[in-house]
């Protein structure tokens, strides 16, 4: 018994000895592999890291393009208007780290110095977050008790003759109320808003008599995460008359782009994989016609083929275990450049990334080593052996 196992431990230390001496011996070789299963596995951990952040990422680099969420009355309400509170309350259920900007809107139709406008009273803070690609000249109104200025679309400052810093008289009829505004800025949007004057909504629902109103309300909200259909439901419920809806055609194009550049990732990861597959597989190929004598003579003094094969899979494995924690790491490094480059900001560091990256990488480089071991347990040491 105890001499089993003393020869179990003797197999085993000579089994290492063979090892480290076989990677000490062809540094190259080893190199070689190292270095093609760490690039294989540092552009999978890199293209992983990006993919499990991407959806979070696009998800909010796309609400630079306008609101994607609807909130107004229902058309069995019968009205064109809905409680400005409740439409606060609403918006509210969209959790804070999801809801990107948000604003109600009051419409009306005012007369201004030198004819007719339609003007739209809002809240500038959550308008200036729906809508960064609007083009202003001049300032935004930042303070949401100014009832003094005004911004007022390009189209329209034109049509008036209006420049930044002009006072603009705002008259309605219906309610004799009438008001000197500052002109703040100019919007350029490319849309209907450069023909509107924009003023803070108290004072628009002062000026149109629609106190504590709002005809709907916009909000940017990030998709990633987060249930949108389910929100909307929720607010319907809980808010009777209300209508809440995502805005299908913003939703169904951000998951088609999302898609795309997902594909388009899994794509190249398999491309990777299959390069470094087969860089591996040269390599291991060269290593075993190198040492045919030595597997031969392995052979001659009593090892046979379920050794050959261990003693081969444990050295890709060893070289794929570094390579693979290497790559790792500099996977991540990567990430963090394309974040920077792509999104300005960092990618996190998700665990599902690890097996992600481990598994495809450890199964390549099994994959490679499977006909150079077949090459080695063909070795017939009589033929190897004659020659020496």
């Amino acid at each position: 018994m105890a001499g089993g196992k003393r020869s179990d431990t003797t197999k085993n230390a000579m089994f290492l000895r063979i090892i480290t001496k076989s990677l000490k011996v062809r540094k190259n070789r080893v190199f070689i592999t190292f270095f093609s299963i760490m690039i294989g596995a540092a552009i999978i951990t890199a293209l992983a890291s990006v993919y499990f952040d991407i959806s979070a990422k696009m998800s909010r680099e796309l609400r630079a393009y306008g609101a994607n969420f609807f909130i107004g009355p229902s058309a069995a309400s019968g009205s064109r208007t809905v409680e400005a509170a409740t439409i606060d309350n609403a918006v509210e259920m969209v959790p804070a780290d999801k809801l990107t900007g948000a604003s109600p809107y009051v419409y009306g139709v005012v007369r201004l110095d030198l004819g007719n406008a339609v003007m739209t009273g809002v809240d500038f803070a959550g308008l200036r977050r729906l809508s960064p690609y609007w083009q202003v000249e001049g300032k935004w109104i930042t303070a949401d008790f100014d009832d003094e200025s005004c911004m007022i679309g390009k189209t329209l400052a034109k049509n008036m003759e209006l420049k930044i810093g002009d006072s603009v008289t705002v008259m309605r009829n219906e309610t004799g109320f009438q008001k000197s505004l500052v002109v703040k800025g100019i919007a350029e949007t490319g849309q209907a808003e450069d023909e509107q004057i924009f003023v803070n909504l108290p004072l628009a629902q002062k000026i149109l008599g629609m106190e504590g109103k709002a005809n709907h309300a916009m909000l940017s909200i990030v998709t990633e995460g987060t249930d949108i259909d389910g929100l909307a439901k929720r607010m319907a419920d809980s808010y009777p008359g209300l209508d809440a809806k995502p805005i299908r055609k913003v939703s169904s194009s951000e998951g088609k782009i999302l898609d795309k550049i997902k594909g388009l990732m899994a794509i190249v990861a398999v491309i990777i994989l299959t390069v470094t597959t087969l860089c591996v597989m040269t390599t291991l190929i060269t290593v075993v016609s190198e040492r045919t004598r030595e597997i031969g003579l392995m052979k001659a003094i009593g090892a046979d083929d379920r050794e050959i094969v261990r003693q081969f899979i444990a050295e890709t494995l060893v070289i794929g275990f570094a390579g693979i924690a290497a790559g790792l790491v500099v996977g991540f490094l990567l990430a963090q450049v394309l974040g920077h480059a792509v999104f300005g900001s960092a990618i996190s560091l998700r665990l599902i990334v690890l097996p992600v990256t481990l598994i495809p990488s450890v199964a390549a480089a099994l994959l490679a080593a499977v006909l150079p071991v077949r090459m080695a347990v063909r070795v017939v040491p009589a033929q190897v052996l004659k020659e020496d």
